[in-house]
C-alpha cells in the first residue's frame, strides 16, 4: 500500500512540473478554383469568418498540449499532431487533430488545436467536428456534423443544415433553409428566409421570425416557443 502511495505521489509531482506548451501555426492556400471548404476537426474550437475579396483561405491553428515538456515539444507536434490544408479536387480540405494514442495513464483531455479561419465570403463550408466550440459567420452555405460543443451561426447566405450531438445552438439571419437534427441542448432561431426543420431530443427550443414554415419532427422534452412565422407551424404526431 505505502508503494502504491509513493508512486501516486511522484506521480503527481512530475506531472505538477509540466506547464501547459502553446505554439502557433499558420497556414494559407489560394481559392482559385475551389468551390469549398471542407474542415476536419478533433478537440478545441473552431471560429470561421467569410471576408469580402478575400482570394485565399488563412489558417491560424493556437496548438496547446499540457503536461507537455518544452524539450519534447518538438516530438510531440511530429508525433501526434496531424495538421493540413491541401486541395482535392474542387474543394479545400483543413484536417486538425490530435492522433489518438494509447498511454499508460490517462491525462484527460492534454492537447487541443483552436482553429481561426478566413475564408471568402462566397465560399460553402462543410464541418465534420468531434468537440469545442463552433462559430460561423458571413458564409454562403453551412453543413455541420458535430460531437459536441457550443454552435453559433451567423449570416449565412444559402442553407444551413446541422447534425448535432449536444450542446446550445444558435442561429440568426440565415437567408435559405435551416435543418437542425439535434440530441441534446437548447436550440435558438432567428430571422430565417427559408423553412425552419427540427428534430430534437431535448432541451428547450426557441423560434422567430421565419418567412416560411416551421417543422416539428420532434421536440423531446423541454419547451417550445415559436413566433412571428409567415408561413405554417407543421408538428409531426
Amino acid at each position: 500500500m505505502k508503494k502504491i502511495v509513493v508512486l501516486m505521489a511522484l506521480l503527481a509531482a512530475g506531472l505538477g512540473s509540466l506547464a501547459a506548451f502553446e505554439t502557433t501555426k499558420t497556414l494559407n492556400l489560394s481559392t482559385q478554383g475551389v468551390k469549398r471548404l471542407e474542415i476536419e476537426a478533433g478537440a478545441g474550437s473552431l471560429t470561421v469568418t467569410g471576408r469580402e475579396g478575400l482570394a485565399a483561405i488563412e489558417v491560424k491553428a493556437e496548438i496547446v498540449a499540457r503536461h507537455v515538456r518544452d524539450e519534447d515539444m518538438d516530438g510531440f507536434l511530429k508525433d501526434e499532431v496531424e495538421l493540413s490544408l491541401e486541395k482535392r479536387g474542387d474543394a479545400v480540405v483543413l484536417v486538425s487533430r490530435i492522433r489518438d494514442r494509447i498511454r499508460l495513464f490517462s491525462l484527460g483531455d492534454d492537447a487541443v488545436i483552436n482553429l481561426t479561419v478566413s475564408v471568402p465570403k462566397d465560399m460553402p463550408l462543410e464541418i465534420d467536428d468531434g468537440s469545442g466550440s463552433i462559430a460561423v459567420e458571413d458564409l454562403a452555405a453551412l453543413k455541420i456534423d458535430d460531437g459536441s460543443g457550443s454552435i453559433r451561426v451567423n449570416r449565412i447566405a444559402g442553407e444551413v443544415k446541422i447534425d448535432d450531438g449536444s450542446g446550445g445552438i444558435e442561429i440568426d439571419d440565415v437567408k435559405g433553409n435551416v435543418s437542425v437534427d439535434d440530441g441534446s441542448g437548447e436550440i435558438l432561431i432567428r430571422r430565417v428566409g427559408g423553412t425552419v426543420t427540427i428534430d430534437d431530443g431535448s432541451g428547450s427550443i426557441d423560434i422567430k421570425d421565419v418567412d416560411k414554415d416551421v417543422r416539428l419532427v420532434r421536440t423531446g422534452s423541454g419547451g417550445v416557443d415559436v413566433s412571428n412565422v409567415k408561413g405554417q407551424v407543421i408538428r409531426s404526431k
